[in-house]
């Protein structure tokens, strides 16, 4: 694993550095990552992550293990053997401590369980309702995976401890995407509640994020669909804005950027993220107009992924995937500033060749062949 790719990484993040091009290829589940593997004859994944060229390496606390880690056994028994998820014996599926469920077996992430989806009807059910504890052995323990991780990785990749499952995310799936929506209308206050649970615990994780020495802050929480946000503008300046600045905030007072996750068309709320710190928009997909963030916001934000997972990756030929790849570095990249990858995971759709086709464009942008 090449040395050194931390400080390539960070440095772009800063702007030292606007020449060079990081990269990041992620995949949806570790068997599609292992059926790319084997088409470049690849058998070992850490191999294959050094063919993939990856500057950053995203670990997730033993919280996070059923909605992150779903398929590695290691992690899962980690977080089971330290109460942080149980299997349900009902059904088999893994559980988190909020009382969401995943199947372990699962190829992308699901949520299959809502344990508040009452919580408008019977109020005893938000009375009982509290996120799961911290005190700092409990810190120690959950964080042991991302320490892990931090050591091994030491240089060669940036580490994140993933804030994915964010704010809204974590709500709306307790609760129901239908549920959320109505109460949020009717009773916004019971909704309020929930997410000011959930931004405490995000909080205190974020605080123990900065304590460690991790070097940049993540969060995540998509807030689009593919031709529009979920809510209104007027709605995410009033209910979550405030919240997302307050996570912001923990990582800008240490002195560390802000890496945001969300997928979608969020345009109208850029300028409002940018407004409470966010460094770096991840995974910028092309349902935006890449042009116009570039020109838009290019001084004001790090672009990270960007090409076309949908279509390109997955319905068009390698030779359209590399040109198609060169393009997308060209414009998100004009100024420096800009991670490289797919503006999402490698989903079991994609072709082998196609990965393998990426891969040789983001080496030649990079000068490597």
């Amino acid at each position: 694993m090449r040395e050194g790719r931390e400080r390539l990484v960070l440095d772009v993040i800063h702007r030292k550095n606007i020449s060079y091009l990081p990269s990041v290829i992620n995949f949806s589940n570790r068997k599609k990552k292992m059926e790319c593997a084997a088409y470049v004859g690849i058998t070992q994944e850490e191999e294959f992550d050094e063919y993939l060229g990856n500057h950053i390496r995203f670990t997730a606390t033993l919280d996070d293990v059923p909605s992150h880690d779903w398929d590695d056994k290691e992690k899962v028994a980690m977080a089971m053997a330290a109460g942080r998820a149980y299997r349900d014996p009902r059904d088999g599926f893994l559980t988190d401590l909020w009382g969401m469920k995943f199947d372990p077996e699962g190829t992308s992430y699901f949520n299959y369980s809502h344990p508040l989806a009452e919580a408008a009807e019977d109020p005893q059910i938000l009375k009982n309702f509290h996120a799961p504890q911290l005190n700092p052995r409990i810190l120690d323990e959950i964080f042991a995976p991302c320490e892990k991780d931090k050591e091994y990785y030491d240089g060669k990749m940036l580490v994140l401890v993933s804030g994915y499952n964010g704010i809204w995310e974590k709500t709306y799936d307790m609760m129901g995407m239908e549920n959320f929506m109505v109460t949020l209308m009717e009773e916004p206050e019971i909704v309020e509640q929930i997410m000011d649970v959930v931004t405490d615990y995000k909080v205190e994780i974020a605080k123990e994020t900065v304590k460690r020495g991790f070097k940049v802050g993540h969060h995540g929480d998509d807030l689009g669909t593919q031709i529009s946000t979920f809510f209104s503008e007027e709605m995410f300046v009033k209910y979550f804005k405030p919240r997302f600045k307050r996570i912001f905030d923990v990582y800008h007072e240490a002195g560390i950027p802000v890496q945001m996750h969300s997928c979608g068309k969020i345009t109208p709320f850029i300028p409002h993220l940018i407004d409470i710190g966010l460094d770096i928009l991840e995974p910028c997909q092309p349902v935006m107009d890449i042009g116009f963030l570039q020109r838009e916001y290019g001084k004001d934000l790090i672009f990270y992924g960007g090409i076309d997972t949908q279509d390109l990756l997955a319905f068009r030929s390698s030779e359209e995937v590399y040109e198609e790849t060169l393009k997308t570095i060209d414009i998100l990249g004009k100024d420096g500033g800009y991670i490289c990858g797919p503006a999402q995971e490698i989903m079991n759709n994609v072709p082998p060749a196609n990965v393998a086709a990426l891969v040789k464009a983001i080496r030649h942008s990079r000068g490597e062949e």
